[in-house]
């Protein structure tokens, strides 16, 4: 139940207010007894008015301990208490020895009996808004993979070494860092999601900077659930009608930020290659506006000719993705993170498109680099 994982101070705090609320309804309803007995009108609007206020109060507090004991999803920017609670409850438990959302432990050094791919990303890969890890793309791609091994081929094995807010120079940064530390992946899969180029464009930050400046002083907005998602909720409406997020991010590929992301995937194929890994590029589309209408064309063609060039294999999940627009593809309405359905869709792609050409045999090192 939701309400177990409420932080103790906020259980405290309504407890006491519960206890107030009752004590007040016992005064109240005395007084009206006495009065009623005794016959006399003096001050009956004064009571009118305490139950009328005592009533609303109490509404706004079974909506709140409702909400905090029932409501449980993600929001988009990950701002509001439920949505933390969320990520405490289904997230932090389940994270491994290296701080990732994965049941094995990363391995160093060599591992002939199987092909091990990791998959490096940000909220897409790591599965925000998805409960159970079975269903991420990650541990259902290695399944339907190995359901079509043959005796003398290698298991797959993928690993999620993905974290919220990672953009390509963090992605870049991080996959340096484990390759140093001798974590030798057969194959890395970079789960791009076009907001990836934020870090080379300030303009498209100024949205998240703005509601996250806008964090809440008052008890009643900062530790409630209720309360403090309505009041982001307000702030990212007042926000979007300020910041043109989409337009500015959709820009951002057709100038000098471009060039920073291509810089930052040149070099992880580079240091790929130079410890024996092989690079491939998986990139996602924004999931609310798939259609005729989608601005980001341009950018997923971008992204496909850069790897053609530089001979990365890659998949583009916007057309696997477009034709099924109409059908529900994200957690909730509140965020665009993608649901389930969408995670089935997307393993289904990368493990029949994307790592096609596996399990290997036992006699061969790694898998196929040739597109």
């Amino acid at each position: 139940m939701p309400l177990f994982w409420c932080d103790p101070v906020y259980l405290f705090v309504m407890g006491v207010v519960g206890v107030v609320l009752f004590a007040a309804l016992r005064v109240l309803l005395r007084t009206m007894q006495r009065r009623r007995l005794s016959g006399t009108q003096v001050g009956r609007w004064k009571l009118k008015l305490g139950m009328a206020v005592w009533l609303s109060v109490t509404t706004l507090y079974a909506v709140e301990l409702s909400f905090a004991a029932f409501v449980e999803f993600t929001d988009a920017f990950s701002a509001t208490n439920v949505s933390d609670r969320w990520f405490a409850r289904y997230i932090e438990p389940f994270r491994n020895k290296d701080g990732f959302r994965d049941r094995r432990e990363f391995v160093k050094g060599e591992h002939p009996d199987s092909t091990d791919v990791y998959f490096f990303g940000d909220s897409f890969t790591i599965g925000q808004g998805i409960e159970s890890m079975d269903d991420l793309f990650v541990v259902r791609s290695e399944k339907r993979i190995n359901a079509r091994a043959t005796s003398g081929q290698k298991q797959v094995r993928t690993f999620n070494a993905a974290e919220f807010g990672w953009e390509v120079s963090i992605v870049q940064g991080m996959l340096r860092g484990f390759l140093q530390k001798q974590v030798r992946p057969d194959i890395v899969v970079y789960v791009f999601m076009l907001n990836d180029i934020e870090g080379y464009d300030p303009r498209t930050e100024e949205l998240i900077q703005q509601v996250q400046r806008e964090e809440p002083q008052l008890w009643l907005w900062s530790r409630t659930y209720f309360f403090n998602w309505l009041y982001f909720r307000w702030q990212q409406s007042r926000a979007s009608r300020t910041v043109d997020y989409f337009p500015h991010l959709a820009d951002s590929y057709r100038g000098d930020a471009w060039n920073g992301v291509t810089g930052k995937l040149t070099q992880m194929k580079a240091d790929c290659e130079a410890t024996g890994v092989e690079l491939r590029i998986v990139a996602f589309p924004f999931l609310h506006n798939l259609g005729s209408d989608y601005e980001f064309l341009h950018a997923h063609q971008q992204l496909a000719d850069f790897c053609e060039t530089s001979n990365i294999r890659f998949l583009d999940l916007e057309p696997v993705l477009t034709p099924l627009a109409d059908q529900e593809l994200t957690v909730n309405r509140f965020d665009n993170h993608p649901n389930e359905f969408c995670h089935r869709v997307v393993a289904e792609a990368i493990a029949d498109q994307l790592l096609s050409d596996l399990p290997v045999s036992e006699a061969a090192g790694t898998a196929p680099t040739d597109k």
